[in-house]
């Protein structure tokens, strides 16, 4: 079982008191603190919150937990490699939906309150590594899921493959239609409030890019990578992302927030007003380890999870973990 913090970050975000949000907007920039969440973890994948506030997360290994609350094991969920349990969303209804390596193909499922699954869609190549598996709702409700392409290149630009590809999901009948292609290996998927939508992807040996994604985009592989509005080589292979829009944090607001497994740290980039990359800034590089995935908070906190448990980190003492960035107290 992992060892959840106690005190107040645990009440924080329970269903009966959930986050508040800063009732205060800091003047300038704060001084920040990293403080523990949750420790004892397996590859922690996927944070997210639902309506009441309380955090949700993934391990690999096929648990889903609720800080401070229940986990429950996903029924069919295989680890294998880079696969297993990993992107999770929740809707404005309160459905949870999750993606997941099983036996014979990725699936990405809806989980009933009765404890069954609605296959949303299935088919999707599995291999021990390059599954993709985030899952992202867009401002306007749809769901997008990304997905690698399991080692088998050809995939990436055939339009009816399901590998390789961003998709949109039908959330209620199930069914997935092609948004983007020609990806190797997206890992984060996120949005800005006014909905220009980012990626982050890992490239064959250095190449890794943030993408702005739009309806029909290819991003070339195989035939090419490096192609983004940022690339980074040597690999730092750009996880789960999220963009600030809240208050808490004043000096970040508006920025892209992104882990690196490769990289061991987390990133912050900027933009000019034409979109493109402005600056960027490297956080507690080789401090914590491989991040895997980043999220905002209800509470305007960041909140991230190392990834050292899986195989390619250095374990470091309560690992793995989920981290919270606030002002310092």
């Amino acid at each position: 079982m992992a060892v959840l913090a106690l005190g107040l970050l645990v009440a924080a975000c329970s269903d009966s008191d959930p986050p508040a949000a800063s009732t205060r907007t800091p003047a300038g920039p704060v001084e920040l603190a990293v403080t523990e969440v949750a420790t004892g973890l397996t590859v922690p994948w996927s944070l997210a919150w639902d309506g009441a506030g309380a955090l949700w997360f993934t391990e690999r290994t096929g648990k889903l937990t609720k800080l401070g609350g229940p986990s429950r094991d996903i029924a069919g969920v295989r680890p294998d490699g880079e696969g297993g349990l990993m992107g999770l969303e929740i809707d404005r209804q309160g459905r949870m939906f999750v993606m997941y390596t099983a036996a014979q193909d990725n699936k990405i499922v809806r989980l009933e309150p009765d404890g069954s699954q609605k296959v949303l869609v299935s088919g999707i190549a599995r291999a021990s590594n390059h599954n993709g598996g985030r899952l992202r709702f867009g401002p306007d409700g749809t769901l997008y899921a990304a997905t690698g392409d399991a080692g088998q290149m050809n995939l990436a630009p055939q339009p009816a493959a399901l590998n390789g590809k961003v998709l949109t999901v039908n959330p209620d009948a199930g069914g997935a239609t092609v948004f983007s292609r020609g990806h190797r290996n997206p890992e984060g998927l996120c949005f800005e409030p006014g909905g220009r939508f980012l990626s982050t992807e890992h490239g064959p040996t250095g190449n890794d890019e943030v993408n702005v994604l739009t309806q029909g985009f290819d991003g070339g592989w195989p035939g090419t990578s490096g192609n983004g509005i940022r690339n980074y080589s040597p690999a730092v292979a750009p996880a789960g992302c999220a963009v600030y829009s809240a208050d808490l944090i004043p000096q970040w607001k508006g920025s892209m927030l992104f882990g690196t497994l490769r990289g061991s740290g987390l990133r912050r980039i900027t933009f000019a007003a034409d979109g493109s990359v402005a600056s960027e800034e490297v956080l507690y590089e080789n401090t914590y380890g491989r991040i895997r995935d980043v999220g905002v908070g209800p509470d305007g906190a960041v909140y991230f999870t190392t990834s050292n448990q899986d195989g390619r980190g250095t374990v470091r003492a309560g690992d793995d973990r989920i981290l919270r960035i606030a002002p310092k107290r």
